[in-house]
């Protein structure tokens, strides 16, 4: 008498699966419209991999906010994008999720690449992409400037289905003959407009042409100056065009401008902390030195500083 094969909680027909994923505590922040506005859909209605869906909802996704609505269903047929929209709503996921949906784990060779402006978002970037993937055995790598180009030759012999990183960086390993992006189907492009600005444009226009003539192009950015229209004409035929910038800013930030001199601005800072109910807050400065010595100054103020530079 035949047995009964007993079915793994991936092949399975019910929702049992979504019973043992890991996921964290619900986050019970305010949401605002940039998020919550939606359509109603849900992941499953992209008829995702189980294993995808897996990553998503561990990540603690409950549904896809309004730039995943409109920019997964049109990744995954293919079309090229430009997207605009809010940082803080959703755009990474946006894209990474069909990025990973198109992969083949079987092929051992690029099939994404996604280039970012800065060393900082391509490691964030990657991370959000390995915590996504993580039951799908894609292997994400990610290179910039400022790390071992060595390193990063050797790990390229392994491998490697998803690479993010900043243009020179892998415009050299390519040149190289390292990164192969011949099969590369599908290049996701970032912040684009930092990355379409004078520094970036000409070795972006090299990478393009080392991917794969029939690639897909997708551009996301808050903000789309003229650099990227003559970007368009050369390179993505036909874009499916998504536009949630009603304005730049977040709905529930109001924004404030204190015009003082330099010798003000430290004063200024303290006042702001000491008048207003300020429990976290980010400082943003245009120099290493500079944020050394503002940590400096806030610290002999008895302000509680954690110091960062990129």
């Amino acid at each position: 008498m035949a047995s009964l094969a007993k079915r793994s909680p991936l092949t399975a027909d019910d929702d049992s699966w979504r019973n043992n994923l890991t996921q964290p505590a619900k986050d019970t922040r305010y949401q605002t419209e940039d998020v919550t506005l939606t359509r109603g859909q849900e992941f499953e209605d992209y008829f995702l991999k189980r294993e995808l869906l897996m990553g998503i909802f561990e990540k603690g996704f409950e549904r896809p906010s309004p730039v995943q609505e409109r920019a997964i269903p049109i990744i995954l047929q293919n079309r090229n994008v430009l997207a605009r929209a809010k940082n803080g709503t959703g755009k990474t996921a946006a894209f990474i999720i069909p990025c990973l949906e198109k992969t083949d784990p079987a092929k051992k060779y690029i099939q994404v690449l996604i280039l970012i402006p800065t060393r900082e978002l391509a490691l964030q970037t990657s991370a959000v992409v390995r915590e996504l993937g993580k039951h799908m055995n894609i292997e994400c790598m990610v290179s910039t400037g400022g790390t071992s180009l060595k390193d990063d030759i050797m790990r390229l012999y392994k491998p490697v289905h998803v690479l993010v990183g900043t243009p020179g960086r892998i415009l050299d390993l390519s040149e190289k003959g390292v990164a192969v992006l011949g099969r590369c189907h599908t290049l996701i492009m970032d912040e684009a407009d930092k990355l379409l600005s004078p520094e970036f444009e000409p070795l972006l226009e090299k990478l393009v042409r080392h991917c794969s003539g029939e690639r897909q192009i997708c551009l996301f950015s808050a903000t789309f100056p003229v650099t990227v229209k003559s970007f368009k004409e050369k390179f993505i035929n036909n874009p499916y065009e998504i536009n949630l910038m009603d304005d730049l800013t977040l709905k529930g930030i109001t924004q404030f401008y204190a015009f003082v001199e330099e010798r003000q601005k430290v004063h200024c800072l303290h006042t702001l902390f000491t008048k207003l109910e300020i429990n976290q807050s980010v400082i943003f400065c245009n120099s290493v030195n500079r944020v050394e010595l503002l940590a400096k100054k806030n610290h002999r103020a008895g302000l509680l500083v954690l110091l960062h530079t990129c």
